[in-house]
């Protein structure tokens, strides 16, 4: 298994960032069916394959041979999939082979985004089409993070650099947002009625509403681009989950992580208590010691003056006289 490191997404990971890594890849299944694609630091692999699914050939490309040699092992028995090693900014492929590329969390990684949109032009056929995200710096970095910068961004862009930086290689845009959020669902709870459509209320500084967000600021910017016509495209997409709950397990890893801080907290309290014993024991063990240490001293100091007596010279002499030792 690759290992997680925090610069490639794994699809073991839960929360958020699994959220938006996956609602991202379905997003664009419909706009790679039966195409062939191009996958831009494709990582750990789960999002080619995915592709694969529904299109006609799916090349997934990293600049990690670890990741690449993981993805080959994980997904070779994907018909329609294959994998290789290389540069964004010199990917290893012919020109204008692929019909679409998906560059899903790639440009913020590296400084060469001339170059890497140079070389997506250059693969693209005519008319081809650019699926690409980007972090948005304005929240990602300056708002939300309080500049807590993450260490394997190199680059993020605001808003206006992204869209100058498309523009100078594509002619038609299309932007979206992503973001992941709190909200609340309400559905039918017997299995014959399925949810067919979304009734939409949105929270506001002014009040609840019934209308889409639109004014949720951007975590994440989807770009479509092309120099021939977009794709049509929906006003909106949602994920929901069954089975992941990310404020769920938030709260519950805090309120795990509460107990642990008052366990730790009490262990810290008796051995602070310990300590103090200890230290009261210490003083009374040296004063004993201190007590015996001159008890010896006083020992030797008279054994001494028993040596040094005329007395003892005496005795000593006669021990002689008579023989003795």
């Amino acid at each position: 298994m690759m290992e997680f490191t925090g610069e490639r997404f794994h699809p073991t990971l839960h929360g958020d960032i699994r959220l938006e890594h996956y609602h991202r890849y379905h997003w664009c299944l419909p706009y790679i069916a039966g195409k062939r694609v191009l996958d831009i630091a494709s990582g750990e692999g789960y999002g080619s394959a995915w592709m694969s699914e529904t299109a006609a050939q799916v090349t997934g490309v990293d600049i990690s041979p670890q990741a690449v040699a993981h993805a080959q092992a994980q997904y070779k028995d994907h018909e329609r999939l294959g994998f290789l090693q290389g540069d964004a900014a010199s990917i290893p492929l012919p020109d204008h082979c692929v019909d679409v590329v998906v560059s899903f969390e790639t440009i913020e990684h590296h400084l060469r985004h001339e170059e890497m949109l140079s070389e997506i032009k250059r693969v693209l056929v005519d008319g081809g089409l650019l699926i690409l995200s980007s972090p948005n710096k304005e929240i990602y970095s300056d708002h939300l993070a309080g500049g807590d910068h993450n260490p394997f961004h190199v680059k993020e862009l605001y808003f206006s650099q992204l869209d100058e930086l498309l523009a100078a290689h594509f002619e038609n845009i299309e932007y979206y947002n992503q973001r992941f959020t709190a909200g609340s669902i309400m559905q039918p709870l017997t299995p014959d009625q399925p949810l067919h459509s979304l009734d939409i209320y949105t929270e506001t500084q002014d009040g609840i509403v019934h209308r889409y967000p639109q004014q949720i600021p951007a975590m994440y910017f989807i770009a479509m681009a092309s120099m021939g016509p977009l794709p049509i495209l929906p006003k909106a997409n949602a994920l929901f989950s069954e089975i992941d709950s990310p404020f769920y397990d938030m709260q519950k890893n805090m309120v795990d992580q509460g107990q642990r801080i008052q366990h730790l907290d009490e262990e810290l309290t008796m051995l602070r208590e310990n300590k103090t014993n200890l230290m009261a024991v210490n003083e009374g063990v040296q004063q004993k010691m201190d007590q015996l240490q001159q008890q010896l001293r006083d020992a030797q100091n008279h054994l001494q003056a028993i040596f040094d007596s005329r007395s003892w010279k005496l005795v000593q002499a006669m021990r002689k006289v008579l023989g003795r030792k």
